[in-house]
């Protein structure tokens, strides 16, 4: 079934849930004088990954401890109203063979009652006598007012960083997530191919049935294409050179398409590509093939027990060959910045995705890579007075190299129907 435009009105293939990251705090409950866990938060990806249910409208505590069995009860703290939300996605829902051994129920609140204080509550009724001692592990990130509730309470907060470490490293289910949200992306970047191969050229712009292009429009077309297919088109940007963004489109210019969509289940995809209409071969072409190169370099250099800053380093390497000056790294936090650089020379920046668009591993933290991470690695070539080249992927560390979650192929001219 087609729109008038053409677009698919179909739902994208959506994969089954993960399962709950509950797994990852097995390590930090079984520390001596551990008594729980606590975490407090709404729309945080630590949350949704612990209980992989939508964002709640109000803020949601999450209890772990252990049990006597050895294994773990975890206890989702909502407010009454949500109950039933809660329960059939975070009681209700399947889980693997790893899961077993936890139990998982829902606690909830009148909607007044502070978030920290139920979880207080919630951990004197599971730990009974032994309630107000002991140290709960917690998020470096949990919420100022929580960690007083709990320290009144009379508990010891000691952070862990155990979420950040299993969340740099993906499951086959989340792969799957991950896959299937770069699939919209290629989706959608074909289709601004196709729309850029059928354009014309004329007083050095591009048009489009006779009409010129701007970025503002295909920026707007590519996002109707993604939720036509049911992803969230979150990040969605056009550029070339200082062209503004309601301006035609040169012709023989770099145009720089870059999707971020968030998938149904909060996972992110990356893809860039840059494309030149009418390219006249010169410049364009040079930095394109380093661009290519650099991605090619990167992925050897994704493996096991290597690390970010590594293959970003390779990546750049290898676009100073082709003659390019190097223009630095930046760090994640700073990638933002980097995309829209004027500064003339290349960079190579590689980080995590996932629930958010920049996490472990990266330049941030201890940036170590292990059997299934996911960075989104990105190469570009700038230069004030002939444009950017910018080429970026999702690549899966695996023990042969880094593999592309979803292949699509490097083309700076455009071509219809690309596969």
């Amino acid at each position: 079934m087609s729109s008038p435009a053409g677009r698919s009105t179909e739902a994208w293939p959506v994969p089954p849930t993960p399962p709950a990251g509950l797994v990852a705090l097995r390590d930090p409950l079984a520390a001596p004088d551990t008594v729980g866990f606590v975490h407090v938060a709404s729309d945080e990806p630590d949350r949704r990954y612990l209980t992989r249910t939508a964002d709640p409208p109000h803020a949601a505590a999450i209890v772990c401890v252990p049990t006597a069995a050895g294994g773990l009860e975890a206890i989702y703290c909502v407010p009454a109203s949500e109950r039933a939300a809660a329960v059939a996605d975070f009681v209700a829902a399947a889980d693997d063979a790893q899961h077993a051994e936890i139990d998982r129920t829902v606690a909830t609140r009148d909607p007044d009652t502070p978030p920290g204080t139920h979880a207080v509550s919630a951990l004197a009724d599971r730990l009974g006598a032994d309630a107000g001692s002991g140290t709960l592990r917690v998020p470096s990130h949990l919420p100022h007012d929580t960690a007083v509730r709990l320290e009144k309470a009379g508990y010891d907060l000691s952070s862990t960083t155990a979420l950040t470490e299993a969340r740099a490293s993906k499951t086959p289910a989340e792969r799957d997530c991950l896959r299937a949200v770069q699939q919209a992306a290629a989706h959608a970047m074909r289709r601004a191919s196709d729309r850029l191969a059928a354009s014309t050229t004329d007083g050095g712009v591009v048009r489009v049935d006779g009409d010129p292009l701007s970025a503002q429009r295909l920026e707007r077309e590519i996002a109707a294409d993604l939720a036509a297919v049911g992803v969230a088109p979150e990040t969605v940007r056009v550029r070339a050179g200082d062209t503004g963004a309601t301006e035609p489109l040169p012709a023989g210019e770099g145009i720089v398409v870059h999707i971020r969509p968030r998938g149904p289940h909060g996972y992110y995809g990356s893809l860039t590509r840059t494309i030149v209409v009418a390219s006249d071969g010169g410049w364009d072409r040079r930095a394109f093939i380093a661009a290519k190169a650099g991605q090619t370099a990167a992925r050897r250099h994704c493996q096991p027990d290597g690390n970010v800053r590594t293959v970003a380093a390779e990546a750049t390497a290898e676009l100073t060959a082709y003659g390019f000056p190097p223009m630095g790294q930046s760090d994640d936090d700073d990638a933002a910045a980097a995309e829209a650089t004027d500064d003339a020379g290349a960079q190579a920046t590689v980080h995590g995705v996932g629930l958010v668009p920049y996490e472990a591993p990266s330049p941030a933290d201890d940036g170590a890579l292990r059997s299934g991470s996911t960075l989104a690695v990105e190469t570009r070539v700038v230069d004030p007075e002939h444009g950017r080249i910018r080429l970026g992927s999702l690549i899966e560390v695996t023990s042969d190299g880094g593999e592309r979650l979803v292949e699509y192929p490097f083309s700076v001219t455009p071509t219809a129907g690309d596969a």
